[in-house]
């Protein structure tokens, strides 16, 4: 009997051991399945904006890469929230990518009342794609030609400069309120709804300088509508190489670190992540993408998911930090 019992045994080890690759490629086979269906990338802002402009060549490497239909959907308003909702409300399945801001991840639970989603539970990155460089600009017309000038009115005429900002409580908002509590300096921050309004008003004489991501402005400042007096960041515009830059590691200096990150729902596999994290790191190096970058003023990124995941929650408690500091109140 104690024969038998060992020949079964040895009889059920062969038998694993001839459907061990069998399953093998079974496993593989589901992890590579993919995509069975159209890819959507989510952008949550209007089209012809830069986040959309990235969104719209993520699609395109992955249409060429996996050879399948990739399309761009636009979610716009809301701080983002409806685009995020509208990705949770898709499978995990790896055929919804979603192209997220600091607002969107790390911004809105402490800034907005109703949420109704989690950025670092409900989402996992795919990457951190690229970061925004911001710079500070002035009417070349007016009487400001610098940081230091600003600076110097400033002291002189407490609460009489006006520094603009996209909108309230975002990167830029967030920072230049930080960099006036760190250096005692009393000056109005006035919120505007998008680049655009802001940037009118002063062309217009409207406001005294106006904080922005390089991109959104950069056509004005090639006319020489608007005048860079500072880049926000510790490496240079190179087009405005006269824009002082700032040092990330003093904390007086007025510093701005915003990012772009395509996500994906939490509970989509891991195997479809680190295609698409290995198609848009081999997509980034191509001319094409490069020069989007270039054109926007963009820098690349290119976390790996699992850095992204660490850098991201960093980035939650930091502006938890500062939104506490700031007084803001939830609206």
């Amino acid at each position: 009997m104690k024969m038998q019992r060992i020949r079964r045994q040895i009889t059920g080890l062969a038998l694993l051991s001839c459907l061990a690759p069998v399953l093998g490629m079974s496993t593989a086979h589901a992890q590579t399945d993919w995509p069975k269906r159209t890819i959507k990338v989510v952008v949550p802002y209007p089209a012809g904006g830069s986040a959309d402009a990235m969104g719209r060549m993520v699609a395109n490497k992955l249409g060429k890469a996996l050879k399948a239909s990739v399309v761009v959907e636009n979610v716009p308003g809301g701080a983002t929230v409806p685009g995020a909702l509208a990705v949770l409300r898709e499978p995990a399945d790896g055929h919804t990518l979603f192209m997220a801001s600091d607002g969107t991840l790390n911004i809105n639970r402490w800034l907005l009342k109703d949420v109704r989603y989690d950025g670092d539970k409900d989402f996992t990155p795919v990457t951190v794609l690229n970061s925004y460089p911001h710079w500070l600009i002035v009417n070349p017309q007016g009487p400001y030609k610098s940081l230091d000038d600003l600076v110097k009115a400033m002291r002189a005429n407490p609460g009489k400069v006006s520094i603009s900002v996209n909108t309230i409580g975002g990167a830029a908002h967030l920072a230049l309120d930080n960099w006036r509590r760190q250096n005692g300096l009393n000056f109005e921050i006035v919120p505007y709804r998008g680049s655009p309004p802001a940037v009118t008003d002063l062309i217009g004489g409207h406001t005294d300088a106006h904080m922005d991501v390089v991109g959104s402005s950069i056509a004005h400042a090639r006319s020489g509508r608007v005048l860079p007096v500072a880049v926000l960041q510790g490496t240079p515009v190179k087009e405005f190489p006269k824009a002082v830059t700032q040092d990330p590691k003093d904390s007086k200096a007025l510093v701005v670190q915003s990012n772009l990150s395509v996500v994906m729902r939490t509970g989509t596999p891991q195997a479809v992540l680190d295609k698409i994290y290995a198609v848009l790191q081999a997509g980034v190096k191509e001319e094409d993408f490069a020069n989007t970058l270039s054109l926007l003023s963009l820098d690349p990124v290119l976390l790996e998911p699992a850095k992204a995941k660490t850098f991201l929650l960093q980035e939650t408690q930091r502006y938890g930090v500062l939104l506490e500091k700031s007084g803001l109140e939830k609206q």
